[in-house]
């Protein structure tokens, strides 16, 4: 009972304790009289809903209306106001939240140019619901109209919807997809250029020193600098900072524009400009993270088979060649390469057709990449042929992975139908050699293609050793 009331009513909570915490960080925000200058409840409440099923509940929803309500009542505003601001807020989520599931049915992410501009509708109905309702209800301010009041409500909101939200869409992505060893990497600050971050930073204090109409357009090539420079959540973040920050410039009085507009209407320019002015960056930043995205997409397709998922042919020739030139420089042990070949596997096929052969395929290169530590390198040359790089202190290490490799395959049973398993077996071929500077990673490979042969020949599932080898080995028995 108590773990269903829990289930139940989680949602409203959770959802009414986040709006209540940024509704009063807002307040506190207030000039005397007029609306916040900072205002994160809505942003928030709508990447919510759209992000967390689990959210998008009556009781998340009433979760919410609880917390402004519990806001303005905690930080002493009149009722009538404090339902009025509630509904307002409320009514812009909701048309957002509808809005976000007609345009960004494909993802939230900013993938693309269009993505921009779906966040650019979504946020400009979401900041007009709010200002309508808001406006509507709104007692009449001395000295202003309706029109004015709508557009201060509608710019104020469109503002922190366009800066907040890709920050809060793109950090629970990148959140997903951490490790432990990424999470060092962020502290690696030697890394990180700074010099784009750093030259936006400059141009905002040339914008505040030089003043005028002209000084908003300043940070334009830092941005876009930025934005070609980083990925989507540090230039988000980019964003996010400098908007607040040239934000704050501006209310301290730090930065004016001069005097051909009234106070109201400068304020209202001011911020749409600024809105409109990030969707730079981040239209940039979206074509950059597509263009990534098939980069990487395409390199992977190269680097590795997609059958086996180990390395393609010419990715292991390309990285073992690598390999072997980096050990040279560091260490004084030597190298071995295996070769590796699935027995009868043309009989497989044949009987049992290609795709219980690429079962097979897939369960042989799953089984040598489980023994495999890191550093050692795994690639398939072609049909049902392997090879493998290692680094070894002596001979035996290399011939006793063999043996693990070839005893591991051996227990591998391959499902044909409810009733039938097939068996298979490898044969390998290893070549050694001690890492001096004349040694040649090709003559070596073909050592151990020759060993595989023989391993073939002399029976199959074995392993053999490449004729230079065998005879070292005849020398020191004798």
């Amino acid at each position: 009972m108590l773990s269903r009331i829990v289930e139940k009513y989680t949602p409203a909570f959770l959802v009414g304790g986040i709006v209540f915490s940024a509704a009063v960080i807002g307040i506190y925000s207030r000039h005397f009289g007029q609306l916040a200058q900072i205002w994160p409840a809505n942003a928030l409440l709508l990447w919510m809903m759209i992000t967390y099923r689990q959210l998008d509940r009556w009781a998340g929803w009433l979760g919410a209306c609880i917390g402004y309500l519990l806001a303005g009542w905690v930080m002493k505003d009149r009722f009538v106001v404090n339902v009025w601001l509630a509904s307002a807020n409320l009514a812009g989520v909701c048309a957002g939240y509808l809005l976000f599931r007609v345009f960004r049915k494909r993802g939230n992410g900013l993938e693309g140019p269009k993505s921009v501009l779906s966040l650019l509708l979504v946020c400009s109905g979401a900041a007009g619901a709010s200002a309508s309702v808001g406006t509507l209800l709104a007692i009449s301010l001395p000295g202003t109209t309706t029109w004015s009041r709508f557009i201060l409500w509608f710019s104020s909101e469109l503002n922190r919807h366009l800066v907040l939200l890709p920050v809060c869409f793109s950090g629970r992505e990148w959140f997903s997809r951490q490790t432990l060893r990424h999470w060092y990497q962020i502290f690696n600050l030697r890394s990180v250029n700074i010099a784009p971050a750093a030259s936006l930073a400059i141009s905002v204090v040339l914008a505040t020193l030089t003043g005028g109409p002209g000084a908003i357009a300043f940070p334009v090539p830092a941005l876009l600098w930025c934005a070609l420079s980083y990925t989507v959540l540090p230039l988000c973040l980019i964003v996010l900072i400098f908007n607040v920050s040239v934000m704050g410039i501006v209310e301290a009085g730090l930065l004016n524009f001069g005097q051909a507009y009234p106070h109201l209407a400068g304020i209202v320019s001011f911020r749409l400009g600024l809105s409109f002015l990030v969707l730079g960056p981040l239209t940039v930043t979206a074509i950059m993270t597509t263009q990534r995205a098939l980069v990487e997409r395409l390199n992977k397709s190269i680097t590795w088979d997609s059958l086996t998922k180990v390395l393609s042919r010419q990715a292991y020739l390309e990285q073992s060649e690598s390999f072997i030139e980096r050990e040279k420089k560091k260490s004084a042990s030597g190298i071995s390469i295996l070769m590796l070949d699935i027995d009868q596997f043309k009989r497989i096929n044949d009987t049992y057709g290609h795709f219980v052969g690429d079962n097979t395929l897939e369960a042989v290169a799953k089984a040598i990449s489980d023994i495999l530590s890191e550093g050692q390198i795994c690639g398939r040359l072609g049909g049902e042929e392997f090879a493998l790089t290692i680094s070894v202190g002596v001979l035996d290490e290399a011939i006793c992975l063999a043996e693990k490799i070839r005893q591991s395959v051996e227990k591998i049973l391959i499902p044909v139908n409810s009733d039938t398993f097939i068996h298979m077996t490898v044969s390998i071929g290893v070549a050694f050699q001690w890492l001096t500077e004349d040694l040649k990673f090709r003559d070596l490979l073909a050592q151990a293609d020759a060993a595989l042969y023989q391993a073939k020949s002399n029976g199959r599932n074995q392993v053999a050793l490449s004729s230079s080898l065998l005879e070292e080995r005849a020398v020191h028995v004798s």
